[in-house]
């Protein structure tokens, strides 16, 4: 993977796509990590996140920190041409032994962890969220993917089942104990 930006239209030119790896992931999750804590919050703010500010903060914390870590992926969908950030999404090989889904899969290799994809909630439903997933996915390289996500966020579920992610299984949240599903895509 090369640490230079790709860049274009998705394929139906509503959105200017940005996918990066390396320092330059890095540098521009930091450049943006005000605008992106703002996105995390409103896309996450509603069911059934129901996430606060400060968690949303904490994600794109989190993020930043990650964006380091090799093979790191970062994607930013911007709406049409112009500088409004229509979402985002991340992600980065990972064995899942650092979470509970560790416990639930079991891969050769390491496997690509999808940990984040964000879509502010005035443009949900134009396509920025299937362009920012298959970015991702085609930036990642071949192999195996798994996510979280949470059972009831419908229209997550429906974008990956379409994209051939399949159910593993459901488990309760470390956080808070709610339900969380988890999922697997082959190479």
């Amino acid at each position: 993977m090369a640490a230079i930006p790709s860049a274009g239209p998705d394929s139906a030119g509503r959105f200017t796509l940005i996918t990066m790896t390396g320092p330059l992931a890095v540098a521009a999750a930091g450049g943006l990590i005000d605008e992106l804590s703002e996105l995390a919050a409103a896309a996450f703010s509603g069911p059934p996140w129901h996430e606060t500010p400060v968690q949303a903060r904490q994600l794109t914390g989190r993020m930043l920190a990650e964006a380091r870590h090799p093979g790191f992926v970062l994607a930013f969908a911007f709406a049409g041409h112009g500088p409004a950030l229509a979402g985002f999404g991340y992600g980065l090989p990972r064995r899942p032994g650092d979470h509970v889904a560790g416990t639930l899969l079991t891969f050769h290799g390491e496997p690509f962890e999808f940990c984040e994809l964000a879509v502010r909630p005035a443009m949900r439903g134009q396509g920025a969220g299937r362009a920012l997933h298959d970015a991702i996915v085609a930036e990642s390289g071949p192999q195996p993917r798994w996510l979280v996500t949470h059972p009831a966020a419908r229209p997550a579920v429906s974008l990956y089942r379409a994209s051939g992610w399949h159910t593993r299984r459901l488990f309760p949240s470390r956080v808070d104990g709610s339900t969380r599903l988890l999922m697997a895509r082959p190479s």
